[in-house]
């Protein structure tokens, strides 16, 4: 007790002179070192953390140092905090020892794609989907085999899961002698590969975003080169063809589908997708639009991993396999923009001018491809010489173009500089495009830049509230919540199937939409509340969750945002994608639970383990239950250091199973979740569940520290502390007075890291 009402005394007083660096050097400099950079062979662990003065004093005040626990208490143990907070311990004093610069990075393989898919999509033209989801369904009479004579209908179809036997609701049509054109749009969530399948007895070609088009009936636009041809049935046979693609997360690309049933018993069509880390499934309505969007110019070539060793991905890494990629992306490249030049650069063949435009979209190219007006040092390097050299257009273009793409004036976007190499309006628009896109940027950005309105706040924050609303915003604002809960490694989530009946693959893609919906329904609702992402108690469910959930079945499989009869969901933390992700193959695991939610989320600063030791369930008896393992494995004092930390979260957790099911009973015994949680004040809580968890990540400022830094490295790929050791502070204080808005504060990162 004289101990506590001391440190309150001495918290309200200034410091005492060096004295606290004399206590220090006396009695911690030989095992720490003299900015607390430790020993060998005496304690060879960094002193830095995120612990407060008052909590560091505590915790001196008891443990240290080790070979005298007496001899450093009280007033002394105060001191000795104060000075080493202020001297190395703290984030900030470890940024002004060691100041952190901005560094100097190219494109990531993600952020390269992107941008070469947008300056080719703005010659086209920025896709306006609307909001009304699904496809455009065309309706017709065969007479003939290559005659469509009689349009019977029009209306928009959900997806494509067509039967006559069914009831299909097409007055008049002849289910001997139809045929039926959808046309619309596909919006992929995620980036990555994508197989497709068409399954029919009857004729069916698929045109997903091909390059090549020919003018068909009424005034519609058919693909040459079909994605899936299976033009020819087979005897009326029912059969299955597949095809695979790679697609950008957030970016509309077009669907054409063309059907035929002539002269034939049976007529069916179902088209089906596979995307990346999901299950065969009908296409949903959500990513379906009924406004066809222009071909877009997708980059396949194969990138190495960007470097991640600081917690996120950036372009800080150079190696002959990442210079060969960007070689090769070029080349791909220009092959898929000349393929299409005739549209492009609004020539043909036969065109008298036809170089002189092809010259024209070169500059233009470049211009976009650098985020500001060429030079006309770069004029003549990246197109003039170029044309100059090579009478022939076709070859002086893919040249031209590839020079381009491998200038570091397009891979390196933070060189975009004036003349006086210092930032003005192109700089801003660039830098916008990539926090928010991870692109360069488009018309909206190219005219504001060029009409000098970028230096003036207002018009920055109508470009940013524009920009959030984008596709690709939402593409990145998505990509952000797997890698900040680790869930983008997550690849092999299945369970024991004898334990787990039911809990298969298709179960584990439906808990992803799952997830997907519920940020989704977070982030972009009004409130855009970051404190809801804990608090929320329901979960989205179709027929086939809400049946293994015991929660009520929804009429139609859909998703639905539905409350389960436990009563006990508590958002991020309990949601069943989650907890299946941070759990064993035929339990839970406490232990990694615990470790990601509370660096992750929480933002506790844990240490790497002394010694590793791996969990082995056959070191136990069979009658133990979880948390029982866990305590014995992890009763070490070592351990506990951090296991502290760690078990009371992961065991608060411990009503849900393996797969995010609750439960009361382990082992045929109560499940305990109570336990005593150390805040980083060193004060004691008792948490006793997941509702304790979520207070936690509301009310604690060591929460949205995390949440904001996460936040921030995965938007501006730059350390935070380069930004001044204030930076987080700052931003705590402007999410704290906007309630926490999520959208906002996401346009504040962009905005304040503007170059000046």
């Amino acid at each position: 007790m004289r101990f506590w009402l001391l440190l309150g005394f001495l918290s309200t007083l200034p410091a005492f002179g060096d004295r606290g660096e004399q206590i220090y050097t006396k009695h911690c400099l030989s095992c720490h070192g003299d900015r607390g950079q430790g020993v060998a062979d005496e304690y060879d662990e960094s002193l830095i953390g995120t612990k407060s003065i008052a909590s560091l004093a505590k915790y001196i005040h008891r443990t240290m140092p080790e070979e005298d626990e007496d001899a450093v208490i009280d007033q002394d143990a105060y001191l000795v905090a104060q000075y080493i907070h202020g001297a190395f311990y703290s984030p900030e004093a470890q940024a002004k020892i060691k100041p952190v610069r901005k560094d100097l990075l190219r494109r990531t393989q993600y952020q390269h794609r992107r941008a070469i898919t947008d300056i080719v999509q703005s010659f086209r033209g920025r896709p306006q989907l609307g909001t009304q989801n699904g496809l455009r369904g065309h309706y017709y009479h065969k007479e003939k085999m290559d005659d469509r004579k009689k349009e019977l209908a029009k209306r928009i179809d959900p997806n494509i899961n067509f039967n006559i036997e069914s009831d299909h609701g097409i007055k008049d049509i002849d289910p001997k002698a139809h045929a039926i054109f959808w046309t619309g749009s596909l919006v992929p969530k995620e980036s990555g590969i994508y197989s497709f399948r068409a399954t029919t007895p009857n004729g069916v070609r698929v045109f997903i975003n091909e390059m090549e088009r020919e003018k068909f009936y009424g005034g519609e636009t058919h693909r040459k080169t079909a994605f899936i041809d299976a033009w020819v049935s087979s005897g009326n046979q029912m059969r299955s063809v597949e095809a695979s693609i790679f697609l950008l997360g957030g970016h509309p690309i077009p669907i054409y589908i063309d059907f035929v049933s002539y002269k034939e018993k049976k007529s069916s069509l179902q088209i089906e997708w596979k995307p990346p880390h999901g299950k065969w499934e009908p296409i949903p309505t959500r990513v379906l639009f009924t406004e066809s969007a222009p071909t877009a110019a997708i980059i396949s070539t194969n990138f190495p991993p960007d470097d991640a060793s600081l917690g996120y991905e950036r372009g800080s890494s150079i190696s002959k396999a990442w210079k060969e990629s960007v070689a090769k992306a070029s080349i791909e490249a220009a092959r898929q923009i000349y393929t299409d030049i005739n549209v492009l650069a609004k020539t043909n063949s036969k065109d008298k001018e036809r170089n002189k435009k092809l010259k024209s979209f070169c500059l233009k190219f470049a211009t976009r491809a650098f985020a500001r007006p060429l030079s006309p040092t770069q004029k003549n390097h990246y197109i003039e010489d170029i044309f100059d050299a090579d009478n022939d257009s076709e070859t002086a273009t893919r040249r031209s173009l590839m020079l381009i793409l491998t200038s570091p004036y397009f891979l390196y976007p933070s060189l975009n500089r004036g003349d006086d190499g210092k930032p003005d309006d192109y700089t801003v628009a660039a830098h916008l495009a990539l926090s928010l896109w991870d692109s360069v940027p488009d018309k909206e950005l190219w005219e504001a830049a060029n009409q000098k309105r970028l230096g003036k706040e207002a018009e920055i924050t109508n470009q940013l509230s524009r920009m959030m609303s984008d596709y690709r915003t939402k593409a990145k604002t998505r990509s952000f919540f797997y890698h900040w809960l680790n869930l983008s490694e997550k690849e092999d989530l299945g369970k024991d199937p004898k334990l787990f009946p039911n809990f298969d693959q298709r179960m584990i893609a439906d808990l992803r939409t799952s997830f997907d919906l519920f940020i989704e329904n977070v982030i972009w609702s009004p409130s855009s509340d970051y404190r809801k992402l804990f608090t929320e108690n329901k979960i989205y469910l179709n027929k086939r969750l809400a049946n293994f959930y015991s929660a009520p079945t929804p009429k139609e499989d859909n998703f639905k945002l539905l409350l389960t009869p436990d009563k006990k969901r508590a958002g991020l933390f309990t949601h069943p994608y989650v907890l299946t992700a941070f759990s064993y193959h035929k339990q839970t695991s406490p232990i990694h639970r615990g470790v990601y939610l509370s660096r992750n989320i929480l933002g506790r600063f844990l240490k790497p383990p002394p010694n590793a030791v791996e969990f082995k369930d056959t070191d136990f008896k069979p009658d133990l239950t979880m948390r029982e393992k866990v305590t014995h494995l992890t009763k070490d004092e070592n351990c506990m250091a951090c296991h502290s930390i760690i078990n009371p979260i992961g065991f608060s957790l411990e009503n849900y199973d393996a797969t995010g099911r609750f439960r009361t009973h382990e082992k045929n015994k109560p499940i305990d979740t109570v336990s005593d949680y150390p805040t980083p004040e060193d004060s004691i809580v008792k948490i006793t569940g997941p509702d304790d968890l979520a207070r936690l990540a509301v009310e604690s400022p060591e929460a949205h520290r995390a949440f904001l830094k996460h936040l921030f490295h995965h938007l501006i790929q730059q350390p935070i502390n380069a930004y001044g050791f204030e930076a987080i502070s700052s931003l705590r204080k402007t999410f704290v007075a906007d309630n926490f808005h999520v959208r906002k504060i996401i346009m504040t990162m962009a905005r304040e890291t503007i170059p000046r």
